[in-house]
């Protein structure tokens, strides 16, 4: 899904989220930014690494300019994908920035342990995701 905001280029993002209401809460973010982003969603980590692998109905995906990981998935939490994503030198170079209910310190020093660019504890609402998103560009513009 392409959501146009003209001011500056198109950010590749992909989302990796389960819950459906984060989902649309998310890309209703994303919708009212003042960037253009292209947002493309998986449900769970296994979907994730065959997206990012371009392996399947996948092969014609653009490659992120971000990863959007949630921690707490079916089949393959975020922290496999994390590690998966270590094991491969291309795939390692994308900045990913997890989203997640979780507040736990073991978590974030686990996410940083895994090379995470940030840790964002889930907002509550959509000012609070207009906070992430500002972070989000300013990773991917190269300002942590």
């Amino acid at each position: 899904m392409i959501i146009e905001n003209k001011k500056n280029k198109l950010i590749q993002v992909f989302m990796v989220e389960d819950n459906p209401d984060d989902i649309e809460l998310t890309l209703e973010a994303f919708k009212e930014s003042n960037r253009e982003f292209n947002v493309n969603v998986a449900q769970d980590g296994i979907e994730a690494m065959k997206y990012l692998r371009k392996e399947g109905e996948f092969s014609g995906r653009p490659r992120p300019d971000l990863i959007l990981l949630d921690l707490n998935m079916p089949r393959m939490n975020g922290f496999e994908v994390l590690a998966e994503l270590n094991k491969d030198s291309s795939l390692k170079e994308i900045p990913v920035a997890v989203l997640s209910i979780s507040q736990s310190e073991n978590d974030k020093s686990k996410v940083k342990d895994l090379n995470a660019k940030a840790y964002f504890v889930k907002p509550t609402g959509l000012d609070g995701l207009f906070d992430v998103i500002q972070k989000l560009v300013a990773i991917v513009d190269g300002k942590p």
